[in-house]
């Protein structure tokens, strides 16, 4: 599954484009591809005024004393970052919770219009990225502005504050959770009550989640987590595109597909494996000795991991303990609420299409309101297609707008 987005490079001449008070029409609203064609803009006042690129390594570790106290949500620490014109960024550091119920400290970026907002503030949509790999060099804050994409910054354009999680483990202390549900839900969640406790961003009151590939699972994990964990917030909706809905599905196609030489979709299997032996103390005796060092390595790599050409010697979707693991990290537990969208490329080369649409199935059976849009071509298509994002951002604009949910859910 990839991965990080092929357009991240394009996104300093996005900033070329005005910020506004209030998103325009989806129809009026400039693309990410179009503003990377404008010529580059004169340096914003946060580069004139010389502030960093990217955070200090010392910022990703608070305290003992301080992540032990923190609340959900709750910012531990922030820096102003350098930003295109017409937009402020933020590194911030807040309050969120582990696995096992104990405090922990997530990083991400956050990004607002500089102009000032209406009375009720700016409406959050919190992105959640595909898989850069499990080491704390993998961060994409890590890298400051850089690696987030053409599309979030249009989003900022737009009039949107976008927060985007790191996710738990991804810079910070421990191992990153990788497609653990629970992990990832919470820390797309406590990012936005972090950027609602950032003043100086003036983020409203609601907020939509949409992320791409591990995104996408991590953004339909948030809306099934939001009523239980973070029911203060107004959450109004989830876009998953291109997600790893049904894990046990999804599982056992990359299986398939290695065995006839297609190892490319092995790689974020094994990053899974890998965490999830670590996490879960699950075994790995599914796979060989080169898989198994494969997917230890991979605990301390960015993506892809070492790919070795026989890592399996069974499907581990068929041994019970890893079924239980995959079918409960997999969405369609609980009920959302919010209605959701996924959509899914037919040809996607990363996560089948046919795992993709079983995860659907199971949450329209728990009675959730989704729609599955189907699209042509590969992973990145959901996204980057001719017209794959003005279709988000109008599907973006609708869920602020109130506009009744589409459902392809049978009735």
């Amino acid at each position: 599954m990839s991965i990080r987005s092929r357009s991240a490079q394009a996104l300093i001449a996005v900033a070329s484009l005005a910020a506004c008070s209030n998103p325009p029409s989806p129809s009026t609203a400039p693309s990410p591809s179009a503003a990377a064609s404008a010529s580059q803009p004169s340096p914003s006042a946060s580069v004139a005024a010389g502030l960093p690129d990217v955070p200090e390594d010392a910022l990703y570790h608070p305290s003992f004393d301080a992540i032990a106290a923190s609340k959900p949500g709750e910012v531990l620490g922030v820096v102003e970052l350098a930003s295109p014109p017409a937009t402020r960024a933020w590194f911030v550091v807040y309050g969120s919770t582990g696995l096992q119920g104990e405090p922990v400290a997530v990083t991400g970026i956050v990004l607002a219009p500089e102009a000032a907002p209406g009375e009720s503030g700016y409406p959050i949509v919190a992105w959640a990225h595909g898989t850069t790999g499990i080491a704390d060099e993998c961060a994409p804050s890590k890298r400051g502005l850089s690696e987030i994409p053409a599309e979030v910054h249009d989003l900022v354009t737009q009039g949107y504050v976008v927060t985007a999680t790191d996710y738990e483990g991804l810079g910070t202390g421990g191992i990153h959770p990788y497609l653990i549900g629970i992990s990832e839900g919470r820390s797309v969640l406590d990012s936005i009550r972090a950027v609602q406790a950032l003043r100086a961003a003036n983020a409203g009151a609601e907020a939509v989640v949409i992320g791409h590939s591990q995104g996408g699972h991590a953004a339909l994990w948030a809306a099934e987590l939001a009523p239980s964990y973070a029911s203060g917030l107004t959450l109004l909706g989830a876009l998953a595109a291109s997600p790893p809905t049904d894990l046990v599905a999804w599982d056992t196609w990359a299986f398939h597909e290695a065995a006839v030489g297609a190892l490319d979709t092995v790689a974020a299997p094994l990053l899974l494996f890998g965490v999830w032996n670590a996490i879960y103390d699950a075994p790995l005796n599914f796979l060989t000795d080169s898989g198994r060092q494969s997917a230890l390595a991979g605990r301390d790599a960015c993506f892809p991991p070492p790919v070795v050409t026989t890592p399996y010697l069974r499907d581990p979707a068929e041994i019970p303990e890893w079924n239980n693991l995959l079918t409960r990290n997999s969405p369609g537990l609980a009920l959302t609420g919010v209605p959701i969208r996924v959509v899914a490329p037919r040809a996607d080369e990363a996560v089948q299409f046919d795992a993709q649409v079983a995860g659907v199935t199971t949450m329209c059976a728990i009675g959730d309101t989704v729609e599955l849009q189907s699209v042509e071509g590969d992973h990145f298509s959901s996204v980057e297609g001719p017209t794959a994002w003005p279709n988000i951002t109008t599907w973006i604009s609708d869920r602020f707008a109130d506009v009744e949910p589409v459902t392809t859910c049978a009735p």
